[in-house]
């Protein structure tokens, strides 16, 4: 009779213990990659500056102004271009974010341009402590999928 009345108070204990099988609310990591980043590529006769302008616009949710000035030097003549993508649904998680895009370009010789724009930007800590971003990114054509540009880029804030 014991040993029932023992088992009895064990399982009673047992199933009073509290559960935590609460879930737990999903962590907003947009505000981390908030601000400006910068960084220039120089290839012989062409530099481009890329910037991306970050905000939060929801729970792991970023929009992302994304500037290229670019300057070309060809014999004694230089061309400029400046290129403004709008990327409005960009997937943040802790160390990372994803772009997959296709954004009507925005050109300052007035042409028309539409890029699919993809790319994953991992967020590190630069050799000097301060945060950057890099990516592969590319810029391709959606109707064709030629691309414009593929490359590795650092952004430093």
């Amino acid at each position: 009779m014991k040993k029932l009345i023992f088992c009895c108070l064990v399982v009673l204990m047992g199933s009073c213990k509290d559960k935590d099988d609460a879930v737990e609310p999903e962590v907003d990591y947009a505000p981390e990659y908030v601000g400006s980043y910068g960084t220039l590529v120089v290839d012989g006769p062409t530099s481009v500056q890329n910037d991306w302008v970050i905000t939060a616009t929801g729970k792991n949710q970023l929009a992302i102004v994304y500037t290229r000035n670019i300057h070309v030097e060809i014999a004694g003549t230089e061309v400029d271009v400046i290129q403004e993508y709008n990327l409005i649904d960009v997937k943040t998680t802790k160390d990372s974010f994803t772009i997959n895009e296709t954004v009507d370009v925005k050109q300052d010789n007035g042409k028309p341009l539409r890029h699919l724009v993809t790319g994953v930007a991992t967020k590190v800590a630069g050799a000097s402590g301060v945060a950057q971003l890099n990516t592969n990114i590319k810029l391709a054509d959606p109707a064709n999928g030629k691309t414009s540009y593929e490359g590795y880029l650092e952004f430093k804030k």
